[in-house]
C-alpha cells in the first residue's frame, strides 16, 4: 500500500475534489460548461502508472454525468483492488495546456468521486482524475486516492500511463 505522510484520514468530498480541480487544471483557467457545471460527454479507457515504484492499473466508462450509466471504475495494485459501486460527483472540463488530438472532445479531464469495494468490502471511497493528452496516450495522466471503509488511507498514487490510453467523447 501507498500511504500519504501527513493524511491519515479521510477529508471531506469537497475539499479533495477542489484539490482535483485544481490538478486537473480548472482553477488554473480552464473552461467548464455553461453556468460553471461539467462539460457533457464521456471518458473511456485503461493502462497503468507507476508511482513510488508501485504499479497501478485502471480501466473505466465513465459518464460526465454521474446520474447516467455507465459508470465504471476499477483500480488494482499491489494485490489490491477498488470496484467503484456508485459514482457521486463527475466533472469533465478543458484544459487548454493539453490537445486530446483526434477524435476531438470539448473536455479533455475529468475528475469525479464515489464509493466502491475495496478488497470486496463495501464502503470505501475514491478521488480520482483522468486526463486524455492525445495519442498514443503516454502523456495522458491518472491520479486516485481511496480509502477504506474505516476512512484509512489505503493508495495515493498519480503520474503519466506509462501503458494505455484514455480517450474523451463527445456526447
Amino acid at each position: 500500500m501507498i500511504l500519504a505522510n501527513a493524511v491519515k484520514r479521510k477529508t471531506t468530498i469537497s475539499g479533495c475534489l477542489t484539490i482535483a480541480l485544481v490538478v486537473a487544471g480548472v482553477a488554473l483557467g480552464g473552461t467548464v460548461g455553461g453556468g460553471g457545471g461539467s462539460l457533457p460527454g464521456r471518458m473511456t479507457g485503461g493502462g497503468s502508472i507507476i508511482s513510488n515504484g508501485l504499479r497501478v492499473t485502471h480501466g473505466f466508462n465513465l459518464n460526465c454525468d454521474a446520474t447516467q450509466s455507465p459508470e465504471r471504475l476499477e483500480v488494482n495494485w499491489g494485490g489490491n483492488s477498488f470496484h467503484l459501486e456508485q459514482l457521486n460527483t463527475a466533472f469533465c472540463s478543458n484544459n487548454p495546456s493539453l490537445n486530446a488530438g483526434n477524435p476531438s472532445a470539448t473536455f479533455n479531464t475529468y475528475s469525479g468521486s464515489g464509493a466502491g469495494r475495496f478488497n470486496g468490502v463495501s464502503g470505501a471511497t475514491i478521488n480520482f482524475v483522468f486526463t486524455d493528452a492525445g495519442e498514443p496516450g503516454t502523456n495522458d495522466f491518472a491520479s486516485y486516492t481511496i480509502y477504506d471503509a474505516d476512512g484509512n488511507l489505503v493508495l495515493t498514487a498519480s503520474g503519466n500511463l506509462d501503458n494505455g490510453n484514455q480517450q474523451a467523447h463527445n456526447p
